[in-house]
C-alpha cells in the first residue's frame, strides 16, 4: 500500500482524530497531544470541583443565614428583657431615693433631739457642779469654824497633846511623811500601828500644805477606786466617805491596764492612780490631835 492509500484509510477509519485535526497540526508529536489532553482534562476536573464547592459554600451560607436569624431573635428577646430590667432598676432607684430622703429627715430630727438632750445634760451637770462646790464650801466653812474653836480651846486648855516628833501639825491634824517605801496596803498598816490612817485630803488648803512638804517624793494617800464589772465607777476615802475634792494630774486617772486601784501624790502634789502593789512610793499618815 502506497502512502496515498494509507492516508486515505487513516482518514476513514479514525474519524475521531479528524475532528481534532483542525486544532492540532499534523506534524504535532503524539506526546504533546497527550499532554494537552491531560491539561484539558485537569481543567475540567477543577471546574467541576469549583462548581461543587460553590454549591457547598452556598449551602453553608444559607445555613449561616438561618443561624443568624435564630440568634438575632434570641438577642432581640434578651435586649427586651434587659430593657425591662433597666426600667425596673430605675423604678427601684426612685423608690430608694425616696426612702433615703425619709431616713435623712428622721436622722435630722433625731440629731436635733440629741443636741437638745445634750444641752439639757450639760446644763444639769453645771448645776450639779455648782451645788457640789457650794456644799464643799459650806463643809470647809464648818470645818474652819471647828478648827478655830479647837484653837480657842487649846489656848486656854493645856490638856491638848502636841503632835509626835517628826509629825507636822495643820488645822487640828498631825501628818507624818515617811522616808521609806512600801505597797499601799503595807503603808496603811504602818499608819494604823501609830493610831493613824493614810491621809484624807478635804480641801485645797490642806492639799497646799501637803504639797509644800512632799520634798520631791511620791506618797500614797488614803484614796482607792470602786469598781463595777471591772470598770472604775468612782473613788472613796479610807474612812468610807466619797470623793468631793480632787487634785488629779493632767490625764489622770487613766486606770492603765485596768489595774490601778490606789492613788498616790506626785512630787508636784498632783494625784495619780497607780497599781497598789507598786513599791516606788512613800506614804503620809494623818491623825487628829487629842485635846
Amino acid at each position: 500500500m502506497n502512502s496515498s492509500s494509507y492516508q486515505k484509510w487513516e482518514d476513514q477509519d479514525r474519524p475521531s482524530l479528524g475532528r481534532w485535526r483542525k486544532w492540532f497540526p499534523r506534524d504535532l508529536p503524539s506526546k504533546s497531544v497527550s499532554l494537552m489532553l491531560a491539561v484539558i482534562l485537569l481543567l475540567w476536573i477543577l471546574l467541576i470541583v469549583v462548581l461543587v464547592k460553590g454549591s457547598k459554600t452556598s449551602q453553608e451560607l444559607n445555613q449561616l443565614k438561618e443561624e443568624v436569624k435564630t440568634n438575632a431573635s434570641i438577642w432581640t428577646k434578651d435586649v427586651g428583657e434587659l430593657r425591662e430590667d433597666v426600667a425596673a432598676a430605675r423604678r427601684n432607684d426612685s423608690a430608694l431615693r425616696t426612702d433615703v430622703g425619709t431616713w435623712e429627715s428622721k436622722l435630722g430630727k433625731s440629731h436635733a433631739r440629741l443636741l437638745k438632750l445634750e444641752s439639757e445634760h450639760n446644763e444639769l451637770s453645771t448645776q450639779m457642779t455648782q451645788a457640789l462646790a457650794e456644799a464643799g464650801k459650806d463643809r470647809q466653812d464648818i470645818r474652819s469654824e471647828m478648827f478655830r474653836a479647837v484653837a480657842a480651846v487649846r489656848s486656854g486648855n493645856s490638856s491638848c497633846s502636841p503632835c509626835p516628833d517628826s509629825w507636822l501639825a495643820f488645822e487640828g491634824s498631825c501628818y507624818f511623811f515617811s522616808t521609806e517605801k512600801a505597797q499601799w496596803d503595807q503603808s496603811q498598816q504602818n499608819c494604823a500601828k501609830v493610831q493613824a490612817h493614810l491621809v484624807i485630803v478635804n480641801s485645797l488648803e490642806e492639799q497646799t500644805f501637803l504639797t509644800q512638804n512632799t520634798r520631791g517624793l511620791g506618797y500614797w494617800i488614803g484614796l482607792t477606786a470602786t469598781r463595777a464589772r471591772g470598770k472604775v465607777k468612782g473613788y472613796m476615802w479610807i474612812d468610807g466617805t466619797k470623793l468631793t475634792f480632787s487634785y488629779w494630774n493632767e490625764g489622770e486617772p487613766n486606770d492603765s491596764r485596768r489595774n490601778e486601784n490606789c492613788v498616790m501624790m506626785l512630787y508636784s502634789g498632783r494625784w495619780n492612780d497607780a497599781n497598789c502593789k507598786s513599791l516606788s512610793d512613800n506614804w503620809i499618815c494623818e491623825k487628829r490631835q487629842q485635846c
